[in-house]
């Protein structure tokens, strides 16, 4: 369908004057093709008009009887059976009218012309030209009531989709806003226990803390930042945490040398480290340690990290019931559909993820 049609449906649709119009101009052209076709085949002028007034009405009630009734009372909701039978009876009938027209104008030949044949008359061709503009109208019908009921669906979807990603957009910033707080939490958390026991390093993870804050508070407002933005944040994480379990904790850290221009959702991997500290080394007996890997290959990030575990710990592990792994889940679902994977794995004495993630440029 064009885009002129398009924008023709849709003015008729708002306008009734403009229907009632178009409805008048399509009987008038049908009278006009009427008049040509039997004025065309008949040599007396008053019979076209005859022919022409008798058959319009019929093709007219027909039509609307069809568009109106027929189809969207029975065809339209599957009643087959009724629709083909009253259709029967409708076309029927509408043949027999046509020929009551050809015998009165039979009557007038007769009346005014004795010898004139009879068959100029072209009954056949009657029939065929009150059916053809019938189905002709029923067709232009059903056309706009399939461009209406396409133009609804599609607003339909349109309305969705405009719900779902509202939806979306605010589960997304209601978890955002809520990794902030845990996030600042699990450090203050931190920052106490150092302060108690007059540790030196304090000052170090206050300075630490400020450029995570930082961070957070004026540059993860997009939906995207750079990716060495991101990296550079976790590794100050790392550098208070090593100031915490500096006399506990043997940790790895092997990250990429190069990111190019990749951009990552803000604070997507930092869960996962946090959990691996707090739920991995804060319980753990002896020395812990964490072992961290992120490389790049093209625009794919792999991330790997692994964590002691307690063996005595019986209970359901804590790390499927941190706040920080629930909401990077659904963080990872909402922005990063079908273009992640993400495997957690835990064993007696060990914990780890492995996530691979496709970065935009």
């Amino acid at each position: 369908m064009t885009v002129k049609l398009q924008y023709i449906i849709h003015r008729t649709q708002n306008s009734r004057a403009l229907r009632i119009l178009l409805h008048i101009t399509f009987w008038i052209i049908v009278g006009s093709f009427y008049f040509i076709i039997f004025n065309s085949n008949s040599e007396i002028r008053a019979v076209s008009y005859i022919l022409t007034i008798g058959l319009l009405p019929i093709a007219f009630l027909e039509a609307y009887f069809f568009n109106y009734i027929l189809i969207p009372k029975y065809l339209g909701q599957n009643r087959y059976s009724k629709f083909f039978l009253f259709s029967f009876y409708t076309v029927l009938t509408s043949t027999w009218m046509s020929f009551l027209i050809v015998m009165f104008a039979l009557i007038f030949i007769l009346n005014r012309d004795a010898s004139l044949d009879p068959a100029v008359l072209h009954p056949e061709l009657q029939v065929i030209s009150l059916n053809f503009i019938v189905f002709f109208a029923i067709s232009i019908k059903q056309v706009k009531r399939i461009f209406y009921m396409q133009q609804e669906k599609n607003e339909l979807e349109k309305n969705t989709l405009t719900t779902e990603l509202k939806l979306k957009e605010a589960e997304l910033k209601l978890l955002k806003a809520q990794v902030h707080p845990h996030f600042l939490f699990n450090t203050l958390n931190n920052l106490y226990g150092l302060t108690l026991e007059k540790s030196n390093e304090a000052p170090k993870l206050v300075l630490q803390l400020s450029e995570i804050l930082d961070y957070i508070l004026y540059r993860c407002d997009e939906k995207l930042v750079s990716l060495d933005e991101e990296l550079a944040n976790l590794k100050n994480y790392i550098e208070i945490e090593k100031i915490r379990y500096s006399g506990k904790l043997k940790l790895t850290a092997d990250f990429p040398k190069e990111t190019g221009n990749l951009k990552i959702a803000p604070l997507i991997l930092l869960p996962f480290l946090e959990n691996a500290f707090k739920h991995g080394v804060s319980h753990f007996p002896g020395v812990a340690f964490v072992n961290l890997k992120i490389s790049i290959v093209e625009t794919n990030l792999f991330f790997k990290i692994e964590n002691s575990k307690n063996p005595a710990t019986n209970k359901e592990a804590e790390h499927n019931k941190g706040v920080g792994l629930k909401n990077v889940r659904k963080r990872l679902d909402l922005i990063y559909p079908g273009k992640y994977m993400l495997n957690i794995d835990e064993k007696e004495e060990l914990f780890s993820v492995n996530l691979t993630l496709q970065l935009e440029e």
